[in-house]
């Protein structure tokens, strides 16, 4: 059996992502007024890695791959530590667990996100397991605080209703979007 740390020096880095043997296999999506934080784990639940994803630009899409490997215990201190550094403005919230992003889209002004929430199994290859969608949730990047008008018109509306109905997903309603 491999070490956690056998598996960090066996990592291959090439611009800053992590390649080979690091494989993240599941994600929890936390959300905090300024940032989404994507926590995705290996297969061994020995590896996490942190995906952030800026909230406060209505209209651009900014993300940046935290590029340390940290363990579950790190994961966990480092969780409470956003949510005592927000608490001012809400503290952290989980939004929920994924499987992988498909993509990020824009119709008119914000980009939202297109996340894998439910998989089933369909086969192996060469004893790789194979799993086919079967359930995808789109998620507004932009709080709620900082989207224009453009965000909430009916073009808009009329665009995002579309494309879940098209793509048989659902749209999450996030805490910030309760008010």
């Amino acid at each position: 059996m491999e070490s956690a740390m056998e598996k960090v020096q066996s990592c291959v880095v090439e611009n800053g992502v992590d390649f080979k043997s690091c494989h993240m296999q599941k994600f929890k999506l936390y959300e905090t007024r300024s940032r989404f934080y994507l926590f995705g784990r290996d297969k061994s639940r020995t590896l996490w890695k942190v995906l952030k994803i800026d909230r406060l630009e209505p209209s651009e899409l900014n993300i940046t791959e935290d590029t340390t490997l940290y363990s579950e215990t790190e994961c966990c201190g480092l969780l409470k530590r956003i949510d005592e550094g927000n608490k001012s403005t809400g503290g952290l919230k989980f939004v929920t667990t994924c499987y992988g992003i498909i993509g990020f889209i824009k119709f008119l002004e914000p980009y939202y996100m297109l996340l894998i929430t439910k998989r089933r199994k369909i086969g192996t290859i060469c004893g790789h397991t194979i799993y086919a969608i079967a359930k995808s949730e789109l998620v507004p990047i932009p709080h709620a605080t900082v989207r224009t008008k453009m965000a909430y018109s009916k073009d808009e509306n009329r665009s995002l209703v579309n494309f879940a109905c098209n793509c048989n997903m659902s749209i999450v309603p996030l805490e910030s979007d309760k008010r």
